[in-house]
């Protein structure tokens, strides 16, 4: 389930609860589940971010490895063509 489904859910639920006249207490439970909930989302989209970063700088040294292999690939093979 993805962070905006979680918080949107949770959302309705506090505010079913706050409508239906729940006490103070069970209200506050709900409050506190949400915010929980919201931290743990924002959480999972830091490293989500993180985890993409990481993936981009791997494309990046894979292309410059990929690169640095067909230029040494055409000089051997120029040197090859020279015997």
């Amino acid at each position: 389930m993805n962070t905006i489904a979680v918080t949107t859910s949770l959302a309705l639920v506090l505010a079913v609860a706050l409508t239906s006249g729940c006490d103070l207490h069970r209200t506050q439970e709900l409050d506190s589940r949400l915010s929980s909930a919201e931290d743990m989302a924002e959480g999972a989209r830091v490293r989500s971010n993180e985890a993409y970063t990481k993936a981009e700088q791997a494309l990046k040294a894979a292309l410059e490895a990929q690169q640095s292999a067909d230029a040494a690939n055409k000089r051997a093979s120029r040197m090859l063509d020279k015997k």
